[in-house]
């Protein structure tokens, strides 16, 4: 069954090149290359969907231009092999017929991928809906005139193709191979008419975070107690502008006998007060503390007890004029004047002993106090109020010129166990600074994570990659640029979730639609899941979900659904079942389509009180225990018929090929043989 030869040395150039390239694809070495080098890529695929997933495979492998030309030169060689031979002979039907399948496999194969469907509908129990997302994104644009209240003008969607990944991870934690070879959309996005989008950096699945905050450990690596091992317990703390009316109190913490205090001051000279700011043992405490006032620099310590009720006097070695007015035991505040020079202006000043974060200190006078008060062993109660005689002081404080902290911003600390004292520089690098001494050892105290802000803001962190998390359960974010008219800024962009309440979709939050001002409008940005209309309403009538005995894992999910029309009329007899381990397949009649439905995952449980829960109860009578949305999985295949055609035409003609070679081949019978 061997090609015949077409190039002959008489051929012009161009001719033999052109027959040359023909042969060469028909010719069988070329196949047999190509098709281990297939096998290869099918391995490969096999191992990264079951390391990563069947969204990561899909990006990395199956929807990139490489191994689409490697199908491409796969459906060549076939088609080449095919017709060199022509005019084919009668031994060659099942030769023909099984080369025609695999170009009809190949065809299949390219509309399954081009034109499939593979999206999630989460619907909530008595919904419908016939929206489904897919694990893609875009962006949106929103342009709105200076002054108009109309409906604003929309760009896009902007195709946003940013792969399963972090883009940290890119090149890093992730090999190059297959990830190089898969094109992502990195940089400019949109640039017309005096707006430019463009994408800086990329999360696939993000948290937020109040900052500015700051993440510690503190324990000791060889804590006596825990062995070897050691022991370390995370604070996370945030500051709140006003922690008085805060309804949680977000940046203080009770730890290993102890406060922890988190605010942030705004000034260099503050931050320098700061540190001077510790108490003197020598000077004493007595019954109502130890006051410390610090200006230029210059630190002056007193016991309230013996300046409490004095006469207007002046701080030995400064121009500062001092009268202690008040001390409120239960609040544990000291309130005084102050004045610059004698001819000066007074300024009111309350210094909290248990709230130093709190203080009201004289800034225009550039005075700055701090109280200590020693008391005895408190519980943790009162320790969380600060009332114990063990506390670490945490701020954020604005870099000094010429350092190179993040963001201009530095940590200072300052540590009081009495009746010792220190203060300094708060490493954020993880370094290890004494904590609180404990009978069983010594507490040390580590940075784990510092998010600066100059005020009080959402601050966007990635998450690991996890291949079992569902992309409804992904928080997507993307680092970006938007000028307006030559303004630009740079923000993160948190994407819009995917919300089972198909029907009362609520406007995008501040963390999700950013707009810039530009000279006579404004543009808004936000970054949209890819979703598509199905053309009918599942609607979920019961969601069931069981878990194990003793556990918090899911043993089991089902899902009773009913296909309707948009008119709402059912499109199936009965309500069906989808569990975990057995899909429906439903034919769309109005289409024709045959889609196959899932049973995926859920969302929820959301309780009284949450966010989503009382949005989507809002108005409502009948307020259940609690909302639990099911994921429901809908696939659609239009290569399904064509693929298991090419399929059953490469069955019959391997079939004929062998039947046909045993025909062919048969030994005959010789005429006039003998037995």
């Amino acid at each position: 069954m061997a090609a015949r030869r077409l190039v002959t040395p008489d051929q012009p150039g161009f001719v033999r090149a052109v027959l040359g390239t023909y042969e060469f694809l028909a010719s069988l070495g070329f196949a047999v290359v190509l098709i281990a080098l297939l096998a290869v890529v099918l391995g490969l695929g096999t191992f990264v969907e079951s390391g990563f997933g069947t969204e990561a495979v899909k990006f990395g492998v199956w929807n990139t231009w490489w191994f689409t030309l490697l199908n491409a030169l796969l459906a060549a060689s076939i088609f080449c092999a095919a017709a060199i031979r022509y005019p084919w002979k009668r031994h060659q039907t099942g030769f023909v017929i099984t080369h025609i399948g695999l170009l009809v496999l190949l065809a299949g194969c390219l509309m399954s991928q081009r034109g499939g469907i593979d999206a999630q509908i989460p619907l909530l129990e008595g919904e419908q809906g016939s929206r489904a997302f897919e694990d893609s994104h875009h962006f949106t644009l929103r342009v709105r005139p200076a002054g108009s209240r109309g409906e604003p003008a929309e760009i896009g969607p902007l195709e946003f193709r940013s792969g399963p990944f972090n883009w940290g991870e890119y090149g890093t934690t992730r090999s190059w191979f297959p990830w190089g070879l898969a094109p992502r959309d990195t940089g400019l996005l949109h640039d017309a008419d005096g707006i430019r989008l463009e994408v800086l950096d990329f999360y696939a699945d993000s948290t937020a975070a109040l900052a500015p905050s700051v993440k510690l450990r503190i324990g000791s690596d060889s804590f006596a107690a825990a062995g070897d091992r050691g022991m370390w317990m995370p604070v996370e703390l945030s500051w709140q502008p006003d922690p008085l009316r805060a309804t949680q109190m977000r940046h203080r913490a009770s730890v290993g006998g102890g406060t922890v205090v988190f605010w942030k001051i705004s000034s260099q000279a503050e931050a320098a007060a700061f540190v001077a700011g510790v108490p003197d043992p020598a000077v004493g405490y007595g019954e109502k503390g130890q006051l410390v006032l610090v200006a230029d620099g210059k630190a002056s310590r007193f016991k309230v007890d013996d300046v409490l009720g004095r006469e207007r006097f002046q701080v030995e070695g400064t121009d500062l004029f001092v009268e202690v007015t008040d001390f409120q035991e239960k609040l544990s505040a000291v309130r005084l004047r102050v004045r610059r020079g004698a001819e000066g202006r007074d300024e009111e000043m309350v210094v909290l002993a248990d709230l130093p974060e709190v203080t009201i200190h004289a800034p225009r006078a550039g005075v700055y106090g701090t109280l200590w008060i020693e008391r005895a062993t408190a519980d943790a109660a009162e320790r969380m109020q600060g009332r114990g005689k063990s506390r670490i002081d945490v701020v954020q404080a604005p870099a000094d010129a010429g350092r190179n902290e993040a963001a201009g911003h530095r940590l200072l600390y300052r540590r009081w166990q009495a009746p010792t004292a220190s203060a300094g520089d708060l490493p954020a690098d993880g370094a290890a600074v004494p904590a609180f001494a404990m009978p069983m050892g010594k507490l040390e105290m580590r940075v784990d994570r510092f998010l600066p802000a100059d005020r009080l803001e959402l601050a966007t962190l990635p998450l690991p990659f996890s291949k079992d998390k569902p992309p409804s359960a992904k928080r997507r974010a993307a680092k970006v640029r938007l000028t307006v008219d030559g303004h630009a800024e740079e923000f993160w962009l948190a994407g819009m979730p995917i919300e089972p309440a198909q029907g009362k979709a609520e406007p995008p939050g501040p963390a999700e639609e950013r707009s810039v001002e530009g000279r006579w409008r404004s543009v808004a940005v936000s970054l949209v899941p890819d979703s598509i209309d199905v053309g009918f309403d599942v609607k979920l009538d019961n969601f069931e979900r069981r878990l194990d005995p003793g556990t918090s894992q899911a043993s089991h999910f089902s899902s009773i659904v009913e296909f309707l029309a948009k008119g709402g009329s059912p499109l199936v007899p009965k309500p069906v079942t989808i569990t975990m381990n057995a899909p429906v397949d439903f034919s769309d009649p109005a289409t024709g389509r045959s889609y196959r439905l899932f049973q995926e995952s859920f969302m929820g449980p959301w309780l009284p009180g949450d966010e989503f829960y009382e949005r989507f109860m809002k108005g409502s009578a009948d307020r259940p225990e609690k909302l639990e949305a099911s994921v429901l999985t809908v696939n659609y295949d239009p290569g399904r018929g064509v693929k298991y055609f090419g399929s059953g035409l490469i069955v019959a003609g391997i079939f004929t090929m062998f039947y046909m070679r045993a025909y062919f081949f048969a030994p005959r019978k010789q005429h006039g043989a003998t037995s």
